[in-house]
């Protein structure tokens, strides 16, 4: 039978189907750069996800590339891949990764001797970015987007996250509640509907919250208003990568339950 999706083997594509998703991905050779970010993906992730949703030479976009994780996964996988990003900060971080290393035999490597890393990161908005690009025009749209709003007061104690870009109303995570935040995200959603082909998948990764002593699902909250642009959600992955694991909080020990929580969903929808 065809493989129509990816180049994986049936026993490759039968593992990846397990709902549960343990890593232990090791710090790559970009980190120093990419950690002034703090929101960073493993490569290595996102290249296992780009690897199950294309085949070699497709096109991958990421609407919130940051400093380009999944536009370095692409390059591992031999995919083409597109990122928008908002901070140029951001931006500037990516192209010196591009002018620093090259991808060799066994990943990504300091010096330009292996095969280069192409990728095209484009500074701006991605709603307007969205909006410039032709219908049905990728093969997969792969993204780590703001989880929430109010990423300074919210984030900015518990994590070394960084990705904020100080007074810019575009950015999703700077918007003053979770009404504007999933409002923005259905707006991303209708966006990347236009632009994917069909029977293609959206993939989002999503942290959940907790917040004024309740946990909030967040991910659930998004994958209803994603659906509601016509996406079908096909199913999510428990991802947890042990190597960059942070030690655990003593949050209200002795007292009552509050969860350290670890782990991200991944989050996928096919356009049908």
């Amino acid at each position: 039978m065809d493989n129509l999706l990816n180049d994986l083997s049936g026993s490759e594509w039968l593992y990846w189907t397990n709902t549960i998703y343990p890593t232990n991905y090791p710090l790559d050779v970009t980190h120093q750069l990419r950690k002034t970010h703090g929101a960073i993906k493993p490569p290595e992730l996102m290249a296992d996800i780009i690897r199950f949703f294309t085949k070699k030479g497709e096109l991958v976009l990421d609407p919130f590339a940051g400093v380009g994780s999944t536009l370095l996964g692409a390059a591992l996988t031999e995919r083409k891949a597109v990122g928008f990003e908002l901070n140029n900060k951001w931006v500037q971080v990516y192209r010196e990764i591009q002018r620093k290393f090259s991808i060799g035999k066994h990943g990504i490597q300091a010096g330009v001797e292996g095969r280069r890393i192409q990728g095209i990161m484009v500074h701006g908005d991605c709603l307007h970015e969205l909006s410039e690009l032709p219908q049905e025009r990728v093969e997969a749209i792969i993204t780590d987007p703001p989880y929430g709003c109010r990423h300074r007061v919210e984030f900015n104690r518990e994590t070394n996250f960084s990705m904020f870009n100080p007074g810019e109303e575009k950015d999703f995570g700077n918007l003053p509640d979770y009404k504007g935040y999933l409002q923005k995200m259905g707006e991303f959603g209708r966006e990347a509907y236009r632009v994917l082909k069909r029977h293609r998948y959206l993939v989002l990764l999503i942290g959940d919250r907790y917040q004024n002593s309740e946990y909030m699902p967040l991910s659930y909250k998004v994958a209803e208003v994603i659906r509601a642009q016509g996406f079908k959600w096909k199913g999510l992955k428990i991802w947890w990568n042990q190597s960059t694991q942070r030690p655990l909080k003593p949050y209200a020990i002795k007292r009552c339950y509050v969860p350290n929580i670890t782990h991200q969903n991944i989050l996928i929808f096919r356009k049908e």
